[in-house]
């Protein structure tokens, strides 16, 4: 276009300028209209919460059209003001001839806004590496006390904080890890490799966690899974115990350990003459020949052993030895029913959480029990249900005295396995549960003397935070590190609630826990929420947990997959990542880093084009509102 058919500058710069000025005064309205409903903080917290007051009257505005008419002046499109609402605004009002109002409203320039977000985000991590702000988090839990050596590397390789998730173990296995840690920390030390800084060490409540109960118990051939590569091949041995002492035969899962197998031979003679590099034959119930190795002796009456090739087991198979050796399998240890539903199967969903779970029986479904019944109460007609994830998708046909009837929607096909203690979410429910559960105060005790931040599992609304809050300043520790979880649909629509509340703590930081919000929210809407999530704590300088499913694949194969390594790679818009565990978490710890280091120079956390945002509650209405 030439330049006598473009319109005249000076009226499009008046234009913006009305435009822009009807903008700024909108926001100074309605900020300083709401800002006395929201409890006093220090300063700092002032600036923060009135920035992002600013920002949400600002999203309440499709600016689409807005910042194009500023990109066509060659002006600033306003797609980088989170952490600096106003003046964006008004270095843009200045620039077309407007002339900002005053205002009583914190005006936070890009370098308070950084400063603001830097400064907590080193109160609640930590000081962060060179070269890379971003830190990194792993889950840790009893298998790493034995480990030194890999507690060692993961130090070294970039670990900044250990996370220890309270719905798993308990106090002694807790209290072993953190010194496992900290001998690790020692022996680097020791050894002139220390990385500076110690670990942060938080520690996550388990929350009102709603999951699937118990099943019924059969005995049924027992499955010896050999570890397979991705490829499918046998990766390496499957390891585990022949014991004339054992009771029965099955799987044994202690804290601390890996599980293993054990072979129960009761009161059978011949475990004392067999020899490091011996094989046991058998033929397993599919009547496939099998091989056991001889791994170690570990007394006259245990021997480690290793299986090659995945194989199923029941009492009386014969292990048969060298020079006629025989060995019986003793009786198996009876194992949860195997319950799989489908499409159109119906599911009982029991009140009572000691009911079992159990297969259809004649005239009747196969059912399963909630350990949280209050969970129940505002299930309605239509509602959906999930289970363990997503991987099993049920609608509520009807509610009954005892149980809830749901038709199952998802797996089509191929069944899914409903098994105990998995995870039930309810995203049409309005559930209603307090945060902190009496067994989270418990644990409160332990997490204060020894943990430096405490994760707030399924956080809803303000009052879930303050009722931590007052449990923290009970146990003597008022200034303990919070971070709130965000993973229900409420938690998203009440975050900017929330994080106004999170102002007024000392440290205070926000968890995107994808795991459970992908369910809530739907695996299609996760992109935008977590978008928005992103947004608004930079809005109000609150530093950021990206967390759920990152490098998930490589930490447990060994073999990342594509599309997880760019999703790593947008960590680096977070103040700190969270890996969980598997076993090769170390390998997931140096991609991460690298990758993070890569994406400093090219640190980009806002978009250019705004789009439409989540509603956020109780701001700018009366609905869930938080008076001073």
């Amino acid at each position: 276009m030439t330049d006598r058919h473009r319109p005249d500058t000076d009226s499009q710069k008046s234009a913006l300028a009305q435009k822009l000025e009807a903008l700024y005064l909108e926001i100074l309205e309605r900020v300083g209209s709401v800002r006395p409903n929201f409890r006093s903080c220090d300063p700092d917290g002032a600036c923060s919460r009135d920035n992002l007051l600013s920002y949400l009257v600002l999203r309440d505005h499709d600016l689409h059209e807005l910042q194009l008419e500023l990109a066509d002046l060659g002006l600033s499109s306003l797609g980088r003001l989170e952490g600096s609402v106003l003046a964006s605004l008004q270095h843009v009002m200045v620039h077309v001839g407007a002339v900002p109002p005053e205002t009583s409203l914190s005006v936070p320039d890009l370098r308070r806004a950084c400063s603001l977000l830097a400064q907590r985000s080193r109160a609640l991590f930590g000081r962060p590496r060179v070269a890379r702000s971003t830190r990194i988090m792993v889950t840790l839990d009893a298998s790493i006390i034995p480990q030194s050596d890999l507690l060692e590397q993961l130090l070294l390789e970039g670990m900044d904080i250990a996370r220890i998730n309270c719905a798993h173990d308990s106090a002694p296995e807790w209290i072993q890890i953190i010194k496992s840690i900290r001998h690790a920390e020692d022996q680097l030390t020791q050894a002139g490799q220390s990385v500076g800084r110690r670990c942060r060490i938080l520690m996550d409540l388990a929350g009102p966690k709603v999951r699937t109960g118990p099943l019924e118990l059969e005995t049924r051939p027992l499955k010896l899974s050999v570890p397979k590569d991705a490829d499918g091949r046998p990766s390496r041995l499957l390891e585990g115990y022949l014991d004339s002492n054992a009771g029965s035969t099955g799987w044994v899962r202690r804290s601390g350990e890996a599980p293993h197998f054990v072979i129960a031979l009761p009161q059978q003679q011949g475990l004392e003459v067999l020899h490091v590099g011996e094989t046991l034959q058998f033929e397993d119930t599919r009547n496939r020949a099998r091989t056991l190795y001889v791994l170690e002796r570990m007394s006259p009456t245990r021997v480690r052993v290793g299986l090659q090739r995945t194989a199923y087991l029941q009492k009386g198979i014969l292990l048969r030895g060298e020079q006629g050796l025989e060995l019986t399998v003793g009786p198996l240890t009876p194992q949860p029913v195997d319950l799989r539903v489908q499409a159109g199967d119906r599911l009982h969903l029991y009140r009572d959480p000691k009911q079992p779970g159990h297969l259809a029986r004649q005239g009747t479904s196969a059912g399963i029990s909630c350990t949280l019944p209050e969970a129940l109460h505002a299930v309605q007609l239509g509602h959906r249900v999930y289970i363990d994830d997503g991987k099993i998708a049920a609608s509520v046909l009807a509610v009954h005295e005892h149980y809830v009837e749901l038709e199952v929607t998802v797996p089509c096909g191929i069944p899914a396995r409903i098994r105990s203690d998995k995870g039930l979410n309810f995203p049409d429910s309005s559930l209603n549960l307090p945060a902190l559960t009496a067994r989270d105060r418990e644990d409160l005790s332990f997490v204060v003397k020894h943990a430096n931040a405490v994760g707030l599992s399924f956080v809803h609304r303000p009052p879930d935070l303050y009722d931590l809050r007052e449990a923290l300043k009970e146990l003597g520790d008022p200034d303990m590190g919070i971070v709130l979880k965000v993973e229900t649909w409420e938690a998203v629509h009440q975050l900017a609630q929330l994080l106004l509340a999170g102002l007024e703590l000392p440290k205070c930081g926000v968890m995107i826990a994808r795991g459970d919000l992908a369910v809530e929210v739907g695996f299609e809407h996760l992109a935008r929420i977590q978008e928005d999530i992103l947004c608004l704590c930079e809005a109000a300088h609150i530093p950021v947990i990206w967390a759920t499913q990152v490098l998930e694949t490589l930490a447990k194969s060994g073999l990342p997959a594509r599309a997880e390594i760019t999703d790593a790679a947008m960590g680096h818009r977070a103040e700190c990542v969270m890996l969980n565990k598997g076993e090769h978490v170390l390998d997931a710890v140096k991609t991460l880093a690298q990758l993070l280091q890569a994406e400093e120079p090219h640190h980009l956390k806002k978009r250019q084009v705004f789009r439409e945002i989540t509603p956020q509650h109780g701001i700018f209405t009366t609905q869930g509102r938080n008076p001073g």
